[in-house]
């Protein structure tokens, strides 16, 4: 025998239900469901201009120039006002202009800070230590890597290619990087 099961609705008291909290406009809504407590508005989900953060015309698209807005850049004038007339005078020195002196024939160095002094010495006392230690500054140099010689040797293009490109040039030339 098959029984029915006669299912008696109660009212049920919830009072925060999430159908009661839609937000005003249909842009952003919360999912909705149990345990979904109403609305969360983000400021990054907002149309732009939504609290008028800025006006619709310009004072310079309607042709005002009130006063309020005249210093706004902090730009000094190319002129001034004139008291009597209240018109604005243009002063020709008072227009700005770049002075750049001339460089032609100056040698540019590179800047090198102050701590590579510290660097710069113990590098030479190091490389006098050797020197020292093998008799002569020839033994020495025979010893150290090409780096660590004092007074370092002059940079030429075949110093930096040597140092830098041959290793790779013979290493795919040779295969085994033997030479």
């Amino acid at each position: 025998m098959l029984a029915s099961v006669i299912l008696v609705s109660t009212r049920g008291v919830r009072s925060l239900n999430p159908h009661y909290f839609q937000p005003p406009w249909p842009i952003f809504s919360k999912a909705k469901g149990w345990r979904k407590r109403g609305p969360t508005i983000h400021e990054r989900h907002q149309l732009p201009g939504q609290d008028r953060e800025f006006p619709e015309l310009s004072p310079k698209f309607k042709k005002e120039n009130p006063k309020e807005l005249h210093h706004y850049t902090g730009t000094q004038d190319v002129g001034f006002v004139d008291p009597i007339t209240g018109e604005f005078v243009h002063v020709e020195e008072m227009y700005p202009e770049l002075i750049v002196p001339d460089l032609r024939g100056f040698r540019l160095r590179p800047y090198v800070s102050y701590g590579t002094d510290f660097e710069i010495e113990k590098r030479r006392k190091k490389f006098e230590k050797l020197a020292v230690k093998y008799g002569s500054e020839e033994g020495a140099d025979s010893v150290v890597f090409e780096g660590e010689k004092w007074p370092p040797p002059k940079t030429t293009p075949r110093f930096l290619f040597d140092a830098h490109y041959a290793p790779l040039i013979r290493f795919k030339s040779c295969g085994t990087g033997e030479f």
